[in-house]
């Protein structure tokens, strides 16, 4: 029977394993404060993101676009890793109206990428306007902060790129981002239960040979 029960013993520690990605801390936790060491522009000879003073909150330093763009002009250097594709993403996002932009799509947009700015897949997750995404911004000119988990259609393994999209009815640096954390979403309790009722049913199907 001891022996039954270390085989057991065994496999709870491989579930565990298993599931301990997803209770991993996070990856990417960007509030701005120390510089853009960690993200790559895509033109550093000449960049499209800029560091800038929070226009709302004296002291803070917040991101923003010396001019529009497309396919993200700036991308996290860090990957995040999800063993089930499910991520949690938060961010704060300012719109600026009155810069000259149209209100209400001014061009702040938050994405992921599977691998660089042009290759690997893309998914476009927050943004200004009527474009699809699953958070539409607000451009009002107040801060806002938002919340999604979502399940990844390009891998596991996700990087984060922005942009002010030169599609939209914005100029260049009226969108601002800030305290942006992208994190493997946590598992469903339920997911955990049924992990364990499946290791109580291996002890149970250990037991009945022995009691025949």
């Amino acid at each position: 029977m001891k022996t039954n029960m270390y085989r057991v013993g065994a496999v709870a520690a491989l579930v565990c394993a298993a599931q301990a990605p997803a209770f991993a801390a996070s990856a990417l936790n960007e509030t701005f404060e120390s510089g853009l060491s960690g993200w790559t522009d895509r033109n550093p000879g000449n960049p499209e993101s800029v560091l800038v003073a929070d226009p709302l909150n004296a002291g803070n330093k917040v991101l923003s676009f010396t001019r529009l763009g497309a396919a993200g002009s700036i991308l996290s250097n860090d990957f995040v890793y999800s063993s089930n594709g499910k991520f949690t993403l938060t961010f704060d996002y300012l719109g600026t109206p009155g810069k000259g932009g149209v209100a209400g799509n001014l061009g702040g947009f938050l994405g992921a990428s599977s691998n660089s700015f042009l290759s690997g897949g893309e998914m476009w997750l927050a943004g200004t306007g009527n474009y699809g995404t699953a958070i539409k911004l607000i451009d009002d000119g107040a801060w806002h902060s938002y919340t999604l988990t979502f399940q990844s259609t390009i891998g596991q393994n996700l990087r984060l790129k922005l942009e002010d999209f030169d599609a939209a009815g914005g100029v260049a640096g009226d969108a601002y981002f800030d305290n942006i954390r992208l994190v493997s979403a946590v598992p469903e309790p339920s997911s955990v239960a049924m992990a364990l009722v499946g290791l109580m049913g291996l002890v149970v199907a250990r037991r009945r040979p022995r009691n025949v």
